[in-house]
């Protein structure tokens, strides 16, 4: 079947890439290139899907035969121990990127979008992360195929990518790329390849000294180039930049559809002048808004023909602010430029060196004891005795009481059987495997901090908000669970428990509700207790729906009476090991729950402080110093700052918290 499809669909209706399913060995892929050979399709480009053990034990001869690969993490995740495929996605894309071969990163990238309109913190850190890897590509698969939100998953897709793009410190990744190899020798081609994009990476100013090169501080380059050899080759060593690749091949030019960075000019011909053709990939650049008057181009070409193929050489051009004409012949120069150290700035180097061989990846039981511990969320589903006891067994360390729902009386039980399995389980390893000492477990109680939430509805019936329609909004304060919104053909008006709610937002910013499900913008400030919203999409909303509002200052205290209470009556008197407080903001934050638990007798209490919202983000030097630790509070945060960058953020604030010295939780959506 697959002989015919290549041959009688492949071959016959010309495709770019055929992506071969469980290769095996180098001959497999040798075998795939004589069948498309031989049948008209020599320009059809070989993806060797890595899917299994065999394949890994012979990825470096598959790696030589292929044009490239795919990192199929589904079936190699039935084929090795699942926890290992990490391990192997690192591997995978890293040799694939010393080997200059283009690399797709595919399966349950964006999985849960195939039933809901946004991804998951976990499914986002993913994508980041293979960015981060090096991958040249990362695929849709149900997402797209028969997900109710197709494009809307692409859209997340190529945001988290770009996110992530943004972060990567390309001045590491080439030193590592060109010299942490250096006994193998490289052709002169691949070393003017390597020169080209080193210039991009020195040539970036941080002109306004936000930490950032932002579009118009970067650079461009541009190869000539028919074969598209000499476009990878600068492909692989990952410059920051687009990379114009002119070409007079339609199918180099379908090609860069896959690799890294690049975005094809197709021309008629090569035979210009040099010149010539980087002025209309400059033009091309322009109209394609990712070059800026005063940015520097690159621009690899051959040494005596435009094409940089056989013998490329290179310079480099600043596009002037009154730049020429799409057509007009431009002179290429070397550029006079004030070098500006981009690292020289400040900024959090989150760089971690992973060393990986195949045996670590083959052998499941190759592993260390394990130092990250677990926190689980205690619920209705494993509050017996029998089903602690299970998670202890498998690895459970601390377990968290969630007080943002049920009473001191439902948690004291909680506590109780908790601590009884604690004792049971300790003897019980005593006794098996002979220890001298008790091992010990925690507990954490996670305060409800100063949430937002809708108030209660008229009769209780959930209202259909529609996309266009204008929302009332009041600020009713302690009165939400009073108050009583409402639908009817003159108005639709809704409460929300923040009251200085209208002294907080400015006209511009969002309100979302239901995590994120509901969004409104807001369009008029009517009174102290009232503005006038438009709705930005079409939703059922019931009651008492939390609510965050991204970029605002909110001001209420980061204790409310109940959290107090909370602390005071069970976190104190029960003595709890550690308080994770939702929603600090500021290192006085921090140093009032202090007061409270010391003046309570909770002075062994170590608080953790939840990092949910840009304020937090912004205070982070001063909650560390205060903090004992932190938790990365992905679910919420991601609501306040774009959900795209809660990767980065991550990233930032563990980095951070090492820094310190102080420990860190990530959590939510895991």
């Amino acid at each position: 079947k697959d002989i015919d499809d290549l041959v009688n669909f492949g071959c016959k209706h010309g495709v770019d890439f055929v992506a071969a399913s469980f290769v095996q060995s180098g001959e497999d892929v040798r075998f795939i290139r004589r069948v498309l050979d031989e049948n008209g399709g020599a320009d059809i480009q070989i993806i060797s899907k890595i899917e299994n053990e065999e394949a890994l034990q012979n990825f470096d001869e598959i790696l030589e035969e292929t044009d490239g690969v795919m990192v199929a993490r589904g079936d190699l995740g039935m084929e090795i121990a699942a926890e290992k495929v990490p391990l192997a996605q690192k591997m995978l894309i890293q040799k694939s990127n010393r080997a200059g071969k283009f690399c797709i990163c595919a399966t349950q990238m964006l999985e849960s979008m195939i039933s809901n309109p946004l991804p998951t913190r976990a499914e986002m850190t993913d994508v980041a992360n293979a960015v981060f890897d090096g991958t040249d590509a990362t695929m849709l698969s149900g997402e797209t195929a028969n997900g109710a939100f197709p494009a809307s998953a692409v859209r997340h897709m190529a945001s988290i990518a770009s996110e992530a793009e943004v972060a990567v410190d390309y001045y590491d990744q080439f030193k590592f790329l060109r010299y942490c190899h250096s006994w193998e020798s490289i052709s002169a081609a691949e070393s003017v390849a390597a020169s080209v994009v080193k210039s991009s990476i020195d040539l970036q100013e941080d002109k306004d000294g936000n930490g950032v090169v932002d579009a118009n501080e970067g650079t461009v380059i541009v190869v000539v180039s028919s074969s598209g050899a000499q476009a990878d080759l600068i492909s692989k060593y990952r410059p920051p930049c687009p990379i114009v690749v002119v070409t007079d091949s339609k199918q180099v030019a379908r090609h860069a559809a896959g690799r890294y960075g690049q975005r094809p000019l197709l021309v008629d011909s090569l035979k210009g002048s040099a010149q010539n053709l980087a002025g209309r990939a400059i033009s091309f650049a322009k109209e394609g808004g990712f070059l800026h008057a005063g940015m520097h181009v690159v621009v690899c070409h051959g040494a005596s023909e435009a094409c940089a193929d056989a013998h490329p050489t290179a310079a480099v051009t600043t596009l002037e602010a009154a730049a020429s004409s799409p057509q007009a012949p431009m002179r290429l120069r070397r550029a006079t430029t004030t070098y500006q150290d981009f690292h020289a700035r400040n900024f959090v180097s989150c760089q971690r060196n992973v060393t990986l061989d195949l045996e670590l990846i083959s052998e499941p039981d190759l592993t260390m004891p394990r130092a990250a511990k677990i926190v689980c969320t205690m619920g209705p589903k494993c509050w017996d005795t029998a089903t602690i006891s299970k998670l202890l067994d498998a690895g459970m360390n601390v377990a968290r009481l969630n007080f943002s729902h049920g009473n001191h009386e439902g948690h004291k039980a909680v506590l109780d059987t908790l601590r009884t399995a604690y004792v049971a389980k300790a003897a019980e390893m005593q006794q098996s495997l002979g220890l001298k000492t008790k091992p010990t477990w925690s507990v954490l109680l996670d305060t409800k901090g100063p949430e937002i939430r809708t108030a209660m509805l008229r009769d209780h019936k959930a209202i259909e908000i529609e996309a266009g329609q204008t929302v009332i909004v009041e600020a009713v304060g302690a009165a939400y669970t009073s108050f009583e919104g409402y639908k009817t053909d003159e108005e639709t008006r809704i409460g929300l428990s923040y009251d200085k709610l209208c002294q907080s937002v400015k006209v511009g910013n969002r309100i979302l509700i239901a995590d994120g499900t509901i969004s409104l913008r807001v369009e008029e400030i009517l009174s102290g207790t009232e503005l006038r919203a438009l709705a930005l999409n079409t939703k059922t909303l019931g009651e008492r729906k939390n609510c965050n509002l991204p970029g605002v200052r909110v001001e209420i205290p980061v204790l409310t009476e109940k959290d107090i209470d909370d602390l005071v009556k069970f976190g104190c008197a029960r003595q709890v090991d550690y308080v994770a407080a939702s929603f600090v903001q500021t290192g006085e934050d921090v140093r009032f729950i202090r007061r409270v638990l010391d003046e309570n007798g909770g002075e062994g209490i170590v608080i953790i402080s939840k990092i949910e919202n840009e304020e937090g983000l912004h205070n982070i030097d001063a909650i560390l110093e205060e903090s004992d630790g932190i938790m990365v509070a992905r679910g919420d945060l991601g609501m306040e700052i774009p959900p795209e960058k809660v990767p980065l953020a991550q990233k930032a604030l563990i980095t951070k918290a090492n820094i310190a010295g102080k420990f860190c939780i990530c959590a939510t959506q895991m």
